[in-house]
């Protein structure tokens, strides 16, 4: 009988499979119950198959894992806005792989997990190992293409990439130009790119929809911006079309764009053409920063051939090598934060955050259909946190004088003179529930509250009062003959 068990998050279901033979399978259950289900389909299948009440499953040829991964790679991943960089990490990391000439079949998952495991050790052809996110991109790879194949029926299933576990991969805190460091960064780029980024940070585009970009996506007179495409192709990212504001900063930039673009593009080359993909917007923006002076520290080194000494700073002052005699000054280099061009995308959603727009807002700016990914996006300066944690002390309210208890009466004295209205008790509890009357309302309340038998409003009886809570009286509804 199948049966199913959780295994680092996943449920896997166990069941016979049409060989007769016990096969675990991890699933997309998210409860026990679902992968319960899933297990009793897949054994009544595999049941119905070995009882020839279903065809079997026709593998067509004896196909290798390179076989497969090929084949999936040039019939359905073409097309693909991530194909150029699928196509370069299957050639050099999966074709390349031990179990690339062997049938699916005969790889086990632990196989493929302890290859992977090698790349993330071993340095490769650029002189370092793979990180844990790429490893994760070539599980996916892998993944989709015995998938896509066990549909076609050129191989047998189930996928063994189901059972060859995710690496982890360590949150990196995105980076973001503050405030004052917008203008800065602007005016040292060149007249060739200051266009580009401008409407790359007021207006939150990706470099794609940045290259994309027609003069008859802009409309000046109304205002907005249309985002439609990504380089060539006729969607973006998101699938849909959308309509961006342009800000009172941008405007110049946009128009200055539109003037000197030889081609229909906003941003093209001199030549009027687009922009490679690899064009590599972040060195631009490196230099730019490197040339605003807006450094997290210097590196000094030593140009002897043979030296390598190296010394991290604070200052640009010069120094001198202390492996040489001579003394040799060692070599100034400013060391500018990682920044990637895509970063610029999380400058606008900060900035708009710190100025106080609504996280609706910022969520059309950025057009996330989630506003959880959104959040990913704005973060808060440690200079901007420290002013509204400041706010906290200017804020003094204003402290009422404390009042003395008054004594709580122990019983009416016949004849006793009546307490001066500032000393009478505050109105009964009902009576606040009510708006308020006009003068001479509380008499005809009295008489109300009188007719319908609700008694007077005490403190609770005196021998045993463990607090000063009001007590109500039982409501009266009928009386006794």
């Amino acid at each position: 009988m199948a049966s199913v068990y959780e295994k680092r998050g996943t449920w896997y279901i166990r069941y016979k499979n049409e060989r007769g033979r016990w096969t675990a399978q991890a699933s997309s259950a998210v409860t026990k119950t679902e992968a319960r289900r899933l297990a009793d389909d897949f054994e009544r299948k595999a049941e119905r198959i070995r009882l020839g009440l279903e065809p079997a499953l026709v593998v067509t040829g004896d196909r290798t894992v390179g076989d497969i991964v090929s084949w999936w790679l040039e019939n359905v991943w073409i097309g693909r806005p991530s194909y150029p960089k699928a196509k370069s990490a299957i050639s050099a990391h999966i074709l390349s792989a031990p179990f690339a000439r062997k049938r699916p079949q005969d790889v086990t998952p632990a196989e493929i997990e302890h290859y992977l495991e090698a790349k993330q050790r071993i340095p490769g052809k650029k002189g370092k190992p793979l990180g844990a996110q790429s490893l994760n991109h070539l599980r996916e790879f892998m993944r989709r293409a015995f998938k896509a194949a066990i549909g076609e029926r050129l191989m047998p299933g189930p996928n063994p990439i189901d059972t060859v576990r995710r690496w982890v991969v360590p949150k990196r805190l995105p980076d973001f130009l503050r405030f004052h460091e917008v203008p800065l960064v602007l005016a040292a780029l060149r007249s060739k790119w200051r266009d580009l980024f401008a409407t790359a940070i007021y207006a939150g585009l990706r470099k794609g929809e940045l290259f994309g970009l027609r003069k008859t996506d802009v409309d000046l007179d109304v205002g907005v911006i249309m985002v439609k495409r990504s380089y060539n192709r006729v969607t973006t990212k998101g699938k849909r079309s959308d309509a961006i504001p342009v800000a009172a900063e941008l405007r110049p930039y946009l128009e200055h764009a539109l003037r000197v673009s030889p081609s229909d593009l906003v941003f093209p080359r001199e030549d009027g053409t687009m922009h490679a993909e690899t064009t590599q917007l972040e060195m631009v923006l490196r230099r730019a920063l490197r040339k605003a002076g807006l450094a997290s520290g210097y590196r000094h080194k030593c140009r002897k051939p043979g030296c390598g000494y190296v010394e991290a700073a604070a200052d640009p002052g010069l120094r001198k090598c202390p492996r040489h005699r001579k003394n040799n000054q060692l070599w100034v280099t400013q060391v500018v934060r990682p920044i990637r061009f895509h970063d610029l995308r999380h400058t606008t959603g900060s900035l708009l955050t710190m100025r106080g727009a609504n996280t609706r807002f910022v969520q059309r700016i950025m057009r996330h259909s989630d506003p959880r990914m959104t959040e990913r996006y704005t973060h808060l300066d440690p200079a901007y946190l420290h002013g509204e944690m400041d706010a906290l002390m200017r804020f003094q309210p204003a402290t009422a004088a404390p009042c003395a208890p008054q004594p709580t009466p122990v019983a009416a004295t016949a004849g006793a003179p009546s307490a001066p209205a500032t000393q009478r008790e505050s109105a009964p509890f009902v009576t606040r529930l009510l708006p308020e009357a006009p003068e001479g309302a509380s008499a005809a309340l009295d008489g109300i509250t009188t007719s319908v038998g609700i008694p007077d409003v005490t403190g609770g009886a005196g021998y045993r009062v463990r607090t000063g809570d009001i007590q109500l009286g039982k409501l009266t509804l009928y009386q006794l003959s």
